[in-house]
């Protein structure tokens, strides 16, 4: 169940305004799959209002390679001018994003164009009202963070190819102040479908099942919170990245969730002081297969070295 005092409102599609703290930041945040060509890909924005720069863009990776540069496509700026607003809802962002809100907190309008390779139009329509991060939980304690199921439809046209997509997957909104230094391990998974969508939170220390702190399921018409859970992930033992997870959570509704899930592709997102592997999930939850992915956030500085794995 979500907090009435924290539920989205119509004014939380636009951007806030900024505080004095210069790490103050927005994020907008979509993904989608094309599961028949292991694909998965992100729209992704970002907005610092001290400065007055953005960030962000668009990616897509599939089973052919794991790095940016070998991807399909990716593109991702770091300091460009800020969105211009169109309107309540509405940002065009110079990295060749545009959001157009349709519905408040519910449906969006989504459109990349990179006015060289790529053109992108999706349709985001949600299967349940953005669901809070609790206040003061990691990884983004002093941060309003929103995540949410839907279903995603469009087309993309790349290199001239069409590429139709019809998938549900996630999108997350957040604001609040986010630092380049000091990250730690996040492990973020999630399943999504028409009937059945969940969101795992965890914090690795190392191999091993990891205690899921936060998240939600929605089954049965009803959204509730996770109140316990593991996750216990499989990794490549040359590459470390993930291979598989298995979950099994607990919701404050008292139901239990269980599923097992295998990585078809993935990708290499590199940050300032971190790494997130991104990987398509291909899941069997409760009977029912779904599409998902895990987010594997590691400060760069503990991934392992080639010599880890050696002899492993």
């Amino acid at each position: 169940m979500i907090e009435t005092e924290d539920r989205f409102t119509a004014s939380d599609d636009d951007p806030h305004s900024p505080t004095d703290d210069f790490y103050e930041t927005e994020t907008f945040w979509y993904s989608f799959f094309v599961p028949e060509r292991d694909l998965g890909g992100w729209l992704y924005a970002s907005i610092r209002g001290v400065p007055g720069t953005s960030g962000g863009g668009m990616w897509m990776w599939d089973g052919t390679a794991a790095e940016p540069w070998r991807v399909p496509f990716f593109q991702q700026f770091g300091h460009l001018k800020p969105p211009t607003p169109r309107g309540p809802g509405a940002l065009d962002f110079p990295s060749g994003l545009s959001i157009r809100t349709l519905e408040p907190g519910m449906s969006y309008d989504l459109r990349f164009d990179d006015r060289d390779r790529m053109k992108a139009h999706f349709r985001f329509d949600a299967v349940e009202e953005p669901v809070p991060l609790r206040r003061g939980e990691p990884p983004y304690p002093k941060a309003s963070h929103y995540d949410q199921t839907g279903r995603i439809t469009g087309q993309i046209l790349l290199d001239g190819d069409r590429i139709d997509v019809d998938c549900h997957a996630m999108r997350d909104r957040s604001w609040g102040p986010r630092h380049e230094r000091g990250y730690r391990r996040v492990g973020y998974t999630w399943a999504a479908s028409p009937d059945l969508s969940f969101l795992t939170y965890t914090a690795p220390t190392g191999p091993g099942a990891e205690h899921v702190y936060s998240g939600y399921v929605r089954r049965d018409g009803q959204v509730a919170r996770i109140v316990d859970g593991s996750r216990q992930v499989e990794r490549d033992p040359a590459e470390n990245w993930v291979t598989a997870i298995s979950v099994e959570v607990r919701d404050e509704l008292g139901r239990v969730t269980t599923g097992r899930a295998e990585g078809t592709s993935r990708l290499i997102l590199p940050g300032a002081t971190s790494l997130c592997l991104c990987t398509c999930l291909r899941w069997t939850v409760e009977g029912q297969v779904l599409n998902g992915e895990d987010q594997d956030v590691w400060p760069t500085k503990d991934w392992p070295r080639p010599s880890a794995n050696r002899g492993a």
